[in-house]
């Protein structure tokens, strides 16, 4: 029924359907068939707004970018060859296109291929195989092979007493010596199961927990402790420990083995409960503080993506942090190799190169108005920053804050303004950008204090560095032109009294707006904070994600009183 479609594209790849069987045995039914006219009439760079225009799960699931962030933060080796085992409707085999020299994709259903086929089709570096691979007879071997959400179903796909393990002796057959395997599988024991979500696979909560027991498909996750035994009895020496979050198939940021959170205020964290969240019974973004206080997130991370390999140096990149919620031309990654150094790069090189530039003329701009920075230079399109050991500005402040030190955290909010004062030239009054931007307020030259002829917004705590030295910063990003000081030092305060919560019994945020002359101005700086995030973040994606996320503080309440309701009524009804 595609013919048409594929006549009419012209596709580069290759579809091999040499050991396609004529069954598709995996498909989610007719909302594949919308995604392929989708795919078949949009340009990738379109398929945000596609995606608000057919407001439905598995639209954005297959469609979304987001997808991609699983693996564009990995440093593959230039001009290496992949093998993509289960690459679905082709959500991450465009960004491994783009990476490495040749891409084969193998998939069960034809129509998923088609998919994969249509999305792809301006790039001449792929074959897509349809069938089993199990069934498939290959004539090379590979550097990099990637299991994304296919292990799990092995139990239905390969035959024999243990199929998990023949399948992934199968497939260390496929790489090339010193090759790497890339496995991304739901944690049997991931928190938000214990929270109550229903298992992926099989819809049915607390299946993990009861072993798979309930459900009679053949499909399973594991405990990290088991997948690793699994993959060490498959034949591979060395593995490495990601734990994306969410999970990994929304990830907003990777930790790893080496590098875990170390308190609460995790970076991104946006679950997403599906098909509903009707079974929940408590909020996982509440129970992090106690788990990564008592070392156990490993145990709890709702996913793992794990590097396997014969070679010991395995797990170069430590943590990887994606802003992936932003317009493609902001779109950036950072990732830090170890305790060496931490590179930024555009997830979109052709749009956002510029903006990795930009970051490195404001470092040198503030270090020419005599404040220290902790130096990035440019190597291979990436701003490049040798590891810093020493805490940040934040770590620091919130010490003072939870000692109580109340004369301090003064001085330390002191300092912040005397840099702020004097990272820029400041211009007359009158230029206030609050003026020229369209927000109809009135001139008053008293209200704002110090407008900054270029105002660096990235000023905030958590993008300094604590030393012995003084303070270094760094990750400056944004800036805006003629703006007042003082918003800069609004946007440093509410990010911090954001991120911790605790801050506010300690010294309330109104004490220090009233030191610091915030009050006349705060509501006009609120209303530029959100025109400029509105700037930097595509609307269409962040209304897609408030509405995919679907959990408030109400919903663990209605699902506990519901359960308790039940349980009265059948006690009476006894």
């Amino acid at each position: 029924m595609y013919e048409e479609l594929i006549r009419q594209l012209n596709p580069l790849p290759n579809l091999i359907l040499n050991w396609y069987n004529g069954q598709d045995a995996y498909s989610e039914g007719d909302v594949e068939d919308k995604i392929i006219r989708i795919i078949a009439e949009t340009p990738p760079e379109d398929y945000v707004d596609a995606i608000y225009a057919n407001f439905d799960w598995s639209t954005f699931y297959h469609l979304t970018h987001i997808r991609q962030n699983i693996l564009n933060w990995y440093p593959f080796e230039t001009g290496s060859e992949v093998l993509e085992i289960g690459c679905g409707m082709g959500a991450i085999t465009n960004m491994l296109c783009s990476r490495c020299a040749h891409v084969t994709a193998v998939e069960l259903s034809l129509k998923r291929a088609t998919a994969t086929l249509l999305r792809c089709r301006e790039r001449n570096n792929l074959d897509i195989i349809v069938g089993n691979l199990n069934d498939v007879a290959f004539d090379r071997q590979f550097d990099y092979i990637t299991l994304i959400g296919v292990l799990e179903y092995q139990g239905s796909y390969t035959d024999g007493a243990d199929p998990y393990k023949d399948f992934l002796q199968k497939v260390k057959t496929l790489l090339k010596p010193g090759g790497r395997l890339l496995v991304a599988i739901e944690n049997q024991y991931g928190l938000k199961y214990w929270c109550g979500a229903r298992e992926d696979h099989t819809g049915v909560p607390f299946e993990g927990m009861n072993q798979y027991s309930v459900s009679p498909k053949k499909v399973r996750t594991f405990s990290g402790a088991s997948l690793e035994k699994l993959i060490r009895d498959s034949g591979w020496r060395h593995t490495f420990f990601y734990y994306p979050m969410p999970d990994y198939k929304l990830p907003t940021v990777i930790y790893s083995q080496e590098h875990l959170p170390n308190d609460e205020n995790m970076l991104n964290m946006h679950p997403y409960y599906t098909p509903d969240a009707s079974t929940l019974v408590a909020d996982e973004r509440r129970l992090y503080a106690d788990i990564i206080h008592n070392h156990v997130f490993g145990f709890f991370a709702n996913s793992f993506l794990v590097e396997c390999c014969d070679d010991p140096k395995v797990g170069t990149v430590s943590f990887a942090s994606l802003s992936s919620e932003r317009i493609p031309e902001y779109r950036i990654a950072t990732r830090f190799l170890g305790h060496e150094k931490v590179e930024k790069f555009a997830l979109i090189p052709s749009s956002g190169q510029q903006h990795i530039e930009k970051l490195l003329k404001n470092e040198q701009a503030m270090q020419q108005r005599g404040l220290r920075i902790w130096e990035s230079h440019l190597a291979d399109n990436s701003a490049v920053t040798r590891y810093c050991e020493s805490q940040t500005w934040e770590q620091h402040l919130l010490a003072l804050y939870d000692a109580g030190e109340i004369s301090l955290i003064y001085s330390a909010l002191d300092t912040l303004w005397d840099e702020i004062t004097r990272s820029a030239p400041t211009v007359s009054w009158e230029e206030n950008i609050l003026y020229t931007f369209g927000l109809n307020i009135l001139p008053d030259e008293g209200k704002y204090g110090p407008v900054l002829e270029t105002g660096y917004l990235d000023m905030l705590f958590r993008n300094a560095f604590y030393t012995e030295d003084g303070i270094y910063w760094f990750d400056q990003e944004w800036t805006l032109e003629n703006v007042p000081a003082r918003y800069v030092l609004y946007r440093a305060l509410t990010q911090f009294y954001s991120s911790w919560k605790r801050a506010n019994d300690i010294l309330p945020i109104r004490d220090i707006i009233l030191r610091y002359g915030l009050l006349p101005p705060w509501k006009d700086f609120e209303t530029l904070d959100n025109l400029f995030a509105g700037v930097i973040v595509d609307p269409a994606q962040l209304a897609e994600h408030r509405f995919f996320e679907t959990v408030n503080g109400q919903t663990y309440v209605a699902n506990i009183q519901k359960l308790i309701r039940q349980n009265r009524s059948e006690n009476d009804e006894e």
